[in-house]
């Protein structure tokens, strides 16, 4: 709670000194609080519970943001006929992360079994201060080295300057934006009942691995192909398909859940498919957002995505822990978040 509410309160002044400053101040302002609010958080002493929520506090001030910072200064280092291929490999290079994160640690814990450290408090704090040893490492790398490059689209924001004013589309805007909410939402939603769901298929914790692993690398796919989509549909056609997709992809996987091998393949098809799609919608929206505004408030639409993602993600937490065990008319105990989802990706 504390690392989202720092989140949502300090992204509108992080994207504010991105269009109107240097993205010197805040990529290392960011960084620090990432690197050591996760190292104060690894040597908090065992029960200090003060200390624990001073390291959350930190993380909070900018952690969350750093990933939100960097993001937005691809982009804005991007000309625009080239945005797609930096927002969508930027993604994927963080999805990457994230799951190689995921797959060294099992392997990290089991050698420290194997060195004598059977204590797993202190394990932790060895995988918490090893991974805050390189953070803090690239922080004093980056103060020293750190040089903002140009923006792509320089040329462009000095001619808006003259202007008198820049109508945006805020129609449009809104659209992008509200698309990108229900997008987190519905993501949140399966992410979090599905390790339940799949019960229902005869399937536990070990198939549900393979399937998170699974989706976690189709994600990736997606991300990278998404600039071969933009050329091949265009970025308003794939706009338009990719909600639809992801609502008949999470009304197949949910809403008939089916024991027998013909409806787990149906699952786990539909299952894929429609995470693989959110992926390339958030880089769809992401990209289209970028367009739809002028160079000068590049940074602070990303960081009003990242707070409506937030919030999304908020949204589907909530609502899917409370549904779950709710029934109506047209679905039965376990399905109605799934049927919110799809319904809002439908509008």
């Amino acid at each position: 709670v504390i690392r989202t509410v720092g989140s949502l309160a300090l992204s509108p002044v992080y994207g504010w000194l991105l269009d109107r400053r240097s993205a010197y101040v805040p990529v290392i302002l960011s960084a620090a609080c990432c690197s050591f609010g996760c190292l104060f958080r690894g040597l908090a002493p065992a029960g200090d519970l003060p200390a624990l929520y001073a390291s959350h506090v930190v993380l909070g001030l900018g952690a969350v943001n750093f990933w939100n910072v960097v993001g937005a200064y691809v982009a804005l280092a991007t000309p625009r006929e080239q945005r797609d291929v930096a927002v969508s490999g930027f993604q994927a290079q963080v999805s990457a992360l994230n799951l190689l994160g995921t797959a060294v640690y099992a392997p990290c814990d089991g050698l420290l079994v194997a060195l004598g450290a059977g204590d797993q408090l202190l394990r932790y704090r060895i995988h918490m201060s090893v991974c805050s040893l390189f953070c803090v490492f690239g922080f004093f790398y980056m103060l020293a080295r750190f040089r903002p490059l140009p923006r792509g689209d320089a040329a462009q924001e000095a001619r808006e300057a003259q202007k008198p004013q820049h109508q945006v589309d805020r129609l449009q805007l809104a659209v992008l934006l509200a698309t990108l909410t229900v997008q987190a939402f519905g993501e949140t939603v399966v992410t979090v009942l599905w390790p339940l769901h799949i019960r229902k298929l005869g399937w536990d914790s070990r198939e549900y691995a393979y399937l998170d692993i699974a989706s976690k690398l189709l994600i990736i796919a997606g991300n990278m192909a998404y600039p071969a989509i933009c050329r091949t549909l265009g970025a308003r056609t794939s706009a338009s398909l990719l909600p639809v997709a992801a609502c008949l992809t999470s009304a197949a996987a949910f809403l008939q859940p089916d024991p027998s091998l013909y409806g787990q393949t149906v699952h786990v098809f539909n299952a894929l498919a429609f995470l693989s799609a959110c992926g390339v919608m958030k880089v769809c929206f992401q990209h289209l957002t970028t367009l739809a505004v002028p160079p000068s408030l590049q940074g602070r639409v990303f960081s009003l995505l990242a707070m409506l993602h937030s919030g999304g993600s908020i949204a589907g937490n909530l609502f899917g822990t409370r549904l779950v065990d709710h029934a109506t008319a047209y679905t039965s105990r376990g399905q109605t978040p799934f049927l919110l989802a799809s319904s809002l990706f439908a509008m």
